[in-house]
């Protein structure tokens, strides 16, 4: 099981949303913690993923060895990938 963990820049994005979408973002990042793989895109010339979640995307860095999954940026999906 993968532990995660939020950078200050998701963690302050998040805070700035409505309940109900902070509500379906956790859920949706909770369900990485028993296999991340299934959910998870790899982003183009990145060691980075991307998770899809309504009109937000999630960057995150999967770290294999350590069972760690850290949630690099929380953004709407136009501007998240700049």
């Amino acid at each position: 099981m993968y532990s995660i963990e939020f950078s200050g820049q998701a963690n302050k994005f998040f805070q700035k949303l409505q309940k109900q979408d902070q509500l379906i973002i956790s859920k949706k990042i909770g369900q990485l913690k028993e296999n991340p793989f299934r959910y998870l895109k790899r982003l183009q010339g990145d060691k980075l993923w991307r998770l899809r979640i309504m009109k937000y995307r999630a960057i995150i860095d999967v770290i294999v060895s350590g069972n760690k999954i850290i949630v690099l940026r929380i953004g709407y999906r136009k501007n998240v990938y700049n």
